[in-house]
């Protein structure tokens, strides 16, 4: 999601998702077994390999390219993305927006022309009725489509998956100060971290980076307002997610992330 409400503390948002999952999917030593699946039994069946990472860091990118490379190789590949709010969810976000009128800016997320607009109890219903958007029909659909693939040796590329979405989810739930304790989304939630651990990933991959690098991409890139409290939570997050191979990109290019990401693979 591209800019999304403060409010919320960083340490109560991780710690609500300390209680839910901090789960990446694979482990290590999946890993070590990842260069066996390149060198012959990869090709049996398909894989999921999820890229996380915080706003700007350079994750479509890298998954365009691993793509190019996979096909060049002989793989069938898929790129798709996992994410909250996106979906019906984001359809509805923006059909309210323009009927209030305050879709004049298109570089920022509807849901925080809501917010800014004052409308904060309209805010609170939609982000639920989104929350169960995403838990009872896109994730879920996303995730059979993923499922088909792979059963077809698609090695489907996701940028994002269940663990971005959960915390997306409990931050704006927070930020929205929803009361009863967030019971209200007990049920969405609960689904989402339980197709997160039966439909977890071969391979996780983090990139990373400093928040100066971010800023300067941020930049470049012409993105609208990344909030940093946001981006902040979005690092100390990810940095907790142990079963994954966390890639530090400062001071690199494309090509040289790229190149990190191929080692994984044993591809150059």
């Amino acid at each position: 999601m591209r800019a999304i409400g403060g409010g919320a503390s960083v340490g109560r948002v991780i710690n609500t998702l300390r209680r839910t999952t901090v789960s990446s999917g694979s482990s290590p030593s999946s890993l070590i077994s990842w260069r066996d699946w390149v060198g012959g039994s990869m090709a049996r069946r398909g894989r999921l390999i999820v890229f996380l990472g915080p706003v700007g860091v350079g994750k479509s990118t890298v998954i365009k390219g691993l793509a190019y490379v996979l096909k060049a190789r002989g793989f069938r590949t898929y790129r798709t993305f996992i994410k909250a709010f996106h979906g019906p969810a984001y359809i509805l976000w923006v059909i309210i927006v323009k009927l209030l009128g305050l879709s004049g800016n298109s570089k920022y997320a509807p849901w925080l022309l809501m917010q800014r607009s004052g409308r904060i109890v309209l805010a609170r219903k939609l982000l639920v009725l989104s929350i169960y958007l995403d838990a009872f029909i896109s994730i879920p659909l996303k995730i059979i489509i993923v499922r088909v693939l792979r059963r077809f040796r698609y090695y489907v590329l996701s940028e994002e998956y269940l663990q971005s979405s959960l915390l997306d989810h409990v931050f704006m739930a927070i930020s929205l100060r929803i009361k009863t304790d967030l019971s209200i989304l007990s049920i969405p939630i609960s689904i989402e971290y339980a197709l997160l651990n039966k439909y977890s990933p071969d391979l996780t991959i983090v990139l990373m980076t400093n928040m100066h690098e971010l800023k300067r991409r941020w930049v470049i890139r012409g993105y609208g307002e990344p909030q940093l409290r946001y981006v902040l939570l979005q690092c100390a997050f990810f940095n907790k997610l142990n079963n994954a191979v966390h890639i530090d990109t400062t001071g690199m290019g494309i090509k040289e992330t790229l190149d990190k990401v191929l080692e994984i693979f044993s591809i150059s």
